[in-house]
């Protein structure tokens, strides 16, 4: 394959990696929230997920550095923590599920370069693709077992 033939076929990748991720992006304010009440795999917490891992992998210091893109098509931002009532924080757990499941998703968008991609074309796409999203799934699964914390002490009666 020479050089032309290439570069257009990573900018076909491209095309197909984002355009599957912001397809994702758009569509997922949209789900009912029904969907997000459950915790079911893969938002179940990991064996090794715990306060000392996410400071160990510096997940707050990622969260400070990367763009928070929730609000771009309609959802809502994670930036801001929400009020200590137990609805709110609820209702912002449903939030930060649907943007896991969003990096979940958009974890996998490489998939269909495999079938039209040289294997020495598509690794690096699934290992930028992996890498990016599992920073974001990283905070995220933060926040939301910090919040699960907060939300099972108000619940018990304990003070925040």
């Amino acid at each position: 394959m020479d050089i032309p033939g290439i570069a257009l076929l990573i900018v076909i990748d491209i095309c197909i990696v984002a355009g599957v991720s912001i397809g994702v992006g758009y569509t997922a304010p949209r789900w009912p929230s029904s969907w997000l009440r459950v915790i079911p795999r893969p938002l179940d917490q990991f064996p090794w997920e715990s306060p000392a891992y996410f400071r160990r992998v510096k997940a707050a210091w990622w969260a400070d550095r990367l763009p928070e893109l929730g609000a771009t098509f309609g959802g809502e931002s994670k930036n801001n923590a929400p009020d200590r009532g137990t609805e709110q924080i609820q209702h912002y757990l449903v939030e930060l599920r649907r943007a896991e499941w969003v990096h979940w998703i958009s974890m996998v968008t490489w998939v269909p370069l495999a079938f039209f991609n040289p294997w020495w074309l598509t690794l690096p796409f699934a290992l930028i693709v992996m890498s990016g999203n599992s920073l974001y799934l990283l905070i995220l699964r933060n926040n939301r077992q910090r919040l699960e914390r907060i939300l099972q002490r108000m619940t018990k009666g304990e003070s925040t």
